[in-house]
C-alpha cells in the first residue's frame, strides 16, 4: 500500500510550482525588454556608410553604424545614430553611391561627420604628418648620435697625443720650492 507525502511535503511542492510559475510568467514579461521586439535592420551598405559617419549625438565619438551610446538604450545605436542610418537607407533606396551619401551627410552636418579626414585638400595634413614626424625624429636622432661619435673622436685623438716635455730647468726649479715648503 503507498503511503502518501506529509501535508508539509505537499505544501512545499505546491509553493515550488507557484514559485516556478511566477518566476517563469516574470521571465516572459521582462524577455522584450532585453531582446527588442521589432528592432529596426538596417542594410548591409547603410552599416557600412554608417562606419565612415561619426555619430553626431555630440556625447560619443563612435561612428554611425558603431554607436552604442553608453548610458543610453540597452542596445544598439543611440537615437540620433539609429536617424543616421535610417536617413542612408533612404539614401540606399533613392539608388545614390555611397560617395553621395555621405556627401549629402556632410552638406547637413559639415565636415564634422568624417569619422577620418578626408584624403584630398588641407586634410592630407592629418595624413602626412606623422610620416613627416617620423622622419624628422629620425633624423634629429641620426643628427644627434653622430655629433656625439665626433666628439669622442675627437677626446680619444686629444688624449693620445703626448703631452709636450717639460724642461729639466723647470723642474728643478719646482723641486727647489716643494722642498722649501715643507721645511717651513
Amino acid at each position: 500500500m503507498a503511503s502518501s507525502p506529509p501535508p508539509f511535503c505537499e505544501k512545499a511542492m505546491t509553493r515550488n510550482r507557484a514559485l516556478r510559475r511566477t518566476l517563469v510568467l516574470l521571465g516572459m514579461a521582462t524577455l522584450p525588454l532585453i531582446v527588442p521586439v521589432g528592432a529596426q535592420q538596417f542594410s548591409d551598405r547603410a552599416k557600412k556608410i554608417g562606419f565612415q559617419l561619426k555619430c553626431m549625438c555630440g556625447s560619443c565619438s563612435m561612428t554611425a553604424a558603431g554607436c552604442s551610446h553608453p548610458g543610453g538604450e540597452f542596445s544598439g545605436p543611440c537615437p540620433t545614430a539609429k536617424g543616421m542610418l535610417q536617413e542612408a537607407d533612404q539614401h540606399v533606396a533613392k539608388g545614390e553611391t555611397d560617395e553621395q551619401i555621405v556627401q549629402a551627410f556632410a552638406q547637413e552636418f559639415g565636415t564634422t561627420v568624417y569619422a577620418e579626414p578626408p584624403k584630398s585638400g588641407f586634410s592630407l595634413v592629418a595624413w602626412a604628418m606623422p610620416t613627416v614626424y617620423l622622419v624628422l625624429g629620425a633624423l634629429v636622432v641620426i643628427f644627434v648620435i653622430s655629433r656625439w661619435v665626433k666628439k669622442n673622436a675627437s677626446e680619444t685623438t686629444a688624449s693620445a697625443v703626448a703631452a709636450p716635455p717639460i724642461a729639466p730647468e723647470l723642474l728643478e726649479r719646482a723641486r727647489k720650492l716643494a722642498e722649501r715648503a715643507t721645511e717651513d
